[in-house]
């Protein structure tokens, strides 16, 4: 091995930081998604449709979200931001009654 290689691995830590700070910066833009109502608002529908999605298993308990204390509902970020591109995608949909 050559002596360039040892003198990259020298920027790692330097890399790493640039990395946390970025990723700081970016969780400032991006709102918290952890409620219904954020949920909602994210995937641009109503609370009820939440409630439907739910009810139908489309949005699964431990996956998507799980529930704090027995009752509140607490939404996973990273399962919800990859539902919602398998509904942009088609790959999920509401099934709709009348």
């Amino acid at each position: 091995m050559n002596l360039q290689a040892f003198e990259n691995l020298e920027l790692i830590p330097m890399l790493l930081k640039k990395i946390e700070n970025m990723e700081e910066r970016m969780s400032k833009l991006v709102p918290p998604i952890t409620t219904k109502r954020e949920v909602a608002k994210f995937l641009n529908v109503t609370d009820r449709t939440i409630n439907n999605y739910i009810a139908q298993g489309l949005l699964k308990e431990q996956h998507h979200f799980y529930r704090k204390n027995g009752k509140i509902l607490v939404f996973i970020e990273d399962a919800i931001a990859e539902f919602k591109k398998e509904l942009n995608k088609g790959i999920v949909s509401e099934k709709v009654t009348i």
